[in-house]
């Protein structure tokens, strides 16, 4: 097979599919760099009052509701209010928690409330809120958290934080140019618009990789024996350099495809559901403890007052619910985590958590919504998908040097990759116009 002519005959469509690929990984470090910030990293420290509060399990029951994932007490205005999580649907049931009247509202309330804390906005108007239970262009599934509420307020640049009432947590902030940047980096990077028919999109993305694979492989053939001078010789010398980078980016992103595609979602951490008659007693505490989180997950209640957390059963801490709720036995090492990094990455979301070790790994469990965040994967297939994208795609192995030279390190590699594109259809156009003369 004449390698010259199989690089030759691929590269209109390489060339095209490189250049729009590493343009767009060019663009993912400028999106990071320019994305709004949180004003407020801190979840906001609210007293509850509980003079008064009644037991969620008869409000809850007279509602309907027998069973619930968790359960916890928020305040809107000067009054508490019980907010359940049902199974059966996104939307949590809100009630008053001295007189087990619906508060329909409230959920949207404290989820304003949590924006304007995180955004810092406390006087500007809010022009929307609404329940997002699905993942979308401008939501992705790398946020992880489901069901959460988009507020939008009215500013110049439509600042938007997602959060989540259930935790009090911060999902996402967001603002008209990072949703253009998104769309842009989605749509072109991994042809998200074909998720609605994700076959295809698969075998799309197969067939440009293999383009650019092959091109690639051939064109390192001709490397060993290539000669020239002028434009010819600037596209030798790039794509020696552009060679390594190149194999790099689309084997990792390919493996990274076969492994996370849409055909079989890995399904999120969820709390397990139980019975509402576990929280029959109403939950008290001394009046000298400024509580700021009362919460009840798999049927075990938990209080958090200046900074510490500690549950109604006073057999209970901390590292043995984590152990139980790991499935792993009362000697085994339990450590907290507050930072995202190594085996726990950013993509998993919550913190703080606890890492539970067991004979197949590090789990890493949340106690507060009493749910397993994450796990050192036992399938090799995984743990080696992960570890060749965090090197290999994302190139954090240069994160020792500081994220922004590593930023710089991979725009400069997709750089050379879109220059060594361009230099190599700039010579098949001039091919062309030489042939083409009579």
């Amino acid at each position: 097979m004449n390698a010259r002519r199989v690089h030759k005959t691929l590269a209109w469509v390489a060339g095209v599919v490189a250049v729009l690929w590493a343009a767009t990984g060019f663009l993912h470090p400028v999106m990071s760099w320019t994305a709004p910030r949180a004003a407020v990293q801190a979840p906001p420290d609210t007293p509850l009052d509980l003079q008064g509060v009644q037991a969620p399990a008869p409000l809850l029951a007279a509602q309907g509701l027998d069973q619930t994932t968790l359960v916890r007490l928020i305040m809107i205005d000067d009054t508490p209010v019980w907010l359940a999580a049902d199974p059966q649907r996104p939307t949590r049931l809100a009630l008053d928690a001295r007189t087990g009247q619906l508060r329909p509202e409230a959920e949207e309330r404290h989820a304003q409330a949590l924006a304007r804390h995180y955004a810092n906005q406390p006087d500007t108007e809010v022009s929307s809120a609404r329940l997002i239970t699905a993942f979308s262009t401008d939501y992705p599934s790398v946020n992880r958290l489901l069901p959460v509420w988009e507020v939008r307020f009215d500013t110049p640049d439509g600042l938007t934080l997602y959060v989540d009432p259930g935790m009090d947590r911060l999902a996402a902030v967001t603002n008209d140019q990072r949703r253009v940047l998104l769309s842009v980096f989605q749509n072109v990077h991994t042809l998200k618009f074909l998720e609605p028919v994700e076959p295809l999109r698969l075998a799309l993305n197969f067939a440009l990789v293999g383009a650019v694979l092959v091109t690639t492989g051939f064109g390192a053939v001709m490397l060993l024996r290539a000669r020239g001078r002028g434009l010819y010789r600037v596209h030798t010398v790039l794509a020696w350099i552009a060679l390594p980078v190149t194999l790099m980016f689309t084997t990792s992103g390919l493996f990274h495809l076969v492994v996370t595609n849409n055909l079989s979602p890995e399904a999120p951490p969820a709390s397990q559901a139980f019975d509402v008659s576990a929280l029959s007693a109403p939950p008290t505490a001394s009046p000298d403890i400024a509580i700021s989180h009362l919460a009840a997950s798999g049927g075990v209640w938990r209080i958090e007052a200046s900074g510490r957390g500690f549950y109604l059963d006073p057999a209970l801490i901390d590292e043995s619910r984590a152990r139980a709720l790991a499935g792993a036995d009362e000697a085994a090492p339990v450590s907290l985590v507050t930072r995202f990094g190594g085996d726990y990455g950013f993509l998993n979301k919550r913190l703080p958590v606890w890492r539970v070790e067991g004979p197949e790994g590090a789990v890493f469990v949340d106690v507060r919504e009493g749910l397993i965040a994450g796990a050192h994967h036992a399938d090799p297939v995984k743990a080696l998908e992960g570890w060749s994208f965090d090197n290999l795609h994302k190139w954090e192995f240069l994160n020792p040097l500081g994220r922004r030279n590593r930023d710089y390190a991979t725009m400069s590699a997709t750089g050379v990759i879109i220059l060594t594109a361009l230099f190599g259809v700039a010579l098949l156009l001039r091919r062309r116009r030489t042939v083409s003369r009579p």
